[in-house]
């Protein structure tokens, strides 16, 4: 069997730009050690329409995390993919657009009741709704943003004043709507579900482990994640499985699986949970994210303690996304 590792190539040299490749990178080399045949594909957004041609494989791991105003291109690749019938990993267009574009995320799980903070959505000019109905701090962050851009330890507001001009500015650099959402202050949990004979598998949670100082919140920013020069980057260490009590777990999965079904998850989406006591809220749901298996991450944290090395979690996402295209499950290893 060949895969085609489909990936967007990047725009810029920035760490988080260069991020989707180098996991392409990695896919690559772990599914060819694994003995399958391998094509890499990076495309730009002006081959949203048109990359299908170059397709040499029997599946296709789709790879593509467009964001901010050209997520609406990955949306289009696929679509491309599903009118093609060609089987491929990851998000579907309908999840693919819910999770790039935080306004809409937010409206579904209003919608359908999953647990999620207040908020407001500044699109330049105005607010959808008063910030004087939101409970103080809030964070501003991008609508369409992923990688934590634009998320730095200033981007809490105390007031409607502050929320306001932080809004502005990040409109400015940014060019596209902004969302005040109620911080929730307490332990930040990433959920990974996997799916297992077409069903949602949840994965035991990963926690950030975010170190103490004066004055330091407990927000991964963009520093916090890619500036390995910033003093950011020192304070979150390796992901934590912690020990939850079992009514508390099962509340998580309760809650993961719902949100996997209404959100347009599948094969490995993550959920960005808050822990505040005894309350849970979703903050996001990213359905195609970055793949790896580094311990500084939920996926790879959650995925080792679950027993998988990288290799044969990507040979499990591979052969569960199968089923949905194959009436019987079968080994690509074989073909």
């Amino acid at each position: 069997m060949k895969i085609t590792i489909l990936y967007n190539l990047p725009k810029t040299d920035l760490e988080a730009d260069l991020d989707t490749q180098e996991s392409a990178l990695a896919v690559a080399e772990e599914l060819k050690a694994a003995g399958l045949g391998i094509q890499l594909l990076g495309i730009t957004i002006e081959e949203y329409s048109n990359f299908l041609a170059k397709v040499k494989g029997d599946f296709v791991f789709n790879l593509i995390e467009w964001d901010g105003e050209d997520w609406p291109f990955g949306v289009k690749a696929i679509e491309v993919l599903e009118k093609s019938g060609i089987p491929f990993s990851g998000s579907g267009s309908v999840g693919y657009r819910i999770s790039s574009d935080k306004t809409e995320m937010k409206r579904v799980m209003k919608e359908k009741n999953i647990p999620t903070p207040a908020w407001s959505v500044w699109d330049g000019l105005e607010w959808s709704r008063s910030l004087e109905q939101l409970k103080f701090p809030v964070i501003i962050k991008l609508a369409w943003g992923h990688c934590a851009a634009g998320i730095t330890q200033d981007s809490l507001a105390e007031n409607v004043n502050e929320a306001s001009l932080k809004a502005r500015r990040l409109n400015e650099t940014y060019h596209q709507s902004i969302l005040a959402e109620e911080y929730i202050k307490g332990r930040e949990l990433h959920i990974t579900v996997l799916e297992k004979n077409g069903q949602p598998w949840v994965l035991h949670p990963a926690e950030v482990s975010f170190k103490s100082k004066p004055g330091y919140l407990p927000i991964l920013t963009y520093d916090m994640k890619w500036n390995d020069k910033s003093w950011e980057f020192a304070m979150a260490g390796d992901m934590l499985i912690p020990k939850l009590p079992g009514r508390l777990q099962k509340k998580i999965e309760t809650l993961a699986m719902k949100a996997y079904r209404v959100l347009g998850g599948r094969d490995y989406p993550r959920l960005d949970l808050r822990l505040d006591g005894a309350s849970l809220w979703v903050l996001e749901i990213n359905n195609n994210p970055g793949i790896d298996f580094e311990m500084d991450s939920g996926i790879g944290a959650s995925s080792a303690a679950a027993g998988f090395t990288f290799r044969t979690l990507l040979l499990h996402i591979v052969r569960n996304a199968l089923l949905r295209f194959k009436p019987v499950s079968y080994d690509p290893i074989s073909l």
